[in-house]
């Protein structure tokens, strides 16, 4: 395996863009749902639509890259919902995007353990993962705090992808 760093500017640049919209949502968590769900809707379909480009890129490198795949159309379809429906009430979306980022957590919980014994990075996203599962499950359980669960995921979804930028394609092999 190379050991040499390649970074991806395409997901670090992705990645800080959707950690500044996670910050603003945690700021301003009194907007509507529809503007949280144009504002997540666009930045989901770009971090989807990176993630597939990477999985393109490197998907013959990695190891159960079909988890990458996965994680890639999940947030497709995700932020398209977002982008198509964003005046539907603040239940369907806070389940359906509940759903999702369970889905998600549960993705990168797998993908954290399919790493461990590849070096770092695993512990990162171990921890993304948990905290992506208690975000969607909050979306279920107290969905008048959407603003804030949502926030919080952007936020570390966006940073998830800068540090797999940073770190390289290796950061990537179960993702």
């Amino acid at each position: 395996m190379d050991t040499k760093v390649t970074r991806d500017w395409g997901l670090i640049f992705g990645g800080i863009a959707l950690a500044i919209v996670g910050c603003i949502v945690i700021w301003w968590p009194g907007l509507s749902v529809m503007e949280f769900a144009i504002i997540a809707g666009v930045f989901l379909v770009i971090a989807g639509v990176v993630d597939f480009i990477n999985w393109v890129r490197f998907h013959k490198q990695m190891e159960g890259s079909g988890w990458a795949l996965a994680n890639a159309i999940c947030n497709v379809i995700l932020g398209i919902m977002f982008l198509m429906h964003p005046v539907m009430g603040a239940w369907v979306i806070t389940w359906t995007a509940g759903a999702f980022i369970v889905a998600y957590g549960v993705f990168a919980i797998v993908a954290a353990f399919r790493l461990r014994g590849a070096g770092s990075g695993w512990g990162w996203m171990l921890f993304n993962g948990i905290i992506s599962i208690l975000c969607g499950l909050f979306f279920f359980f107290a969905p008048d705090f959407f603003g804030i669960f949502l926030g919080v995921f952007l936020l570390m979804r966006g940073v998830s992808m800068a540090l797999y930028g940073i770190t390289g394609p290796t950061a990537m092999l179960g993702m």
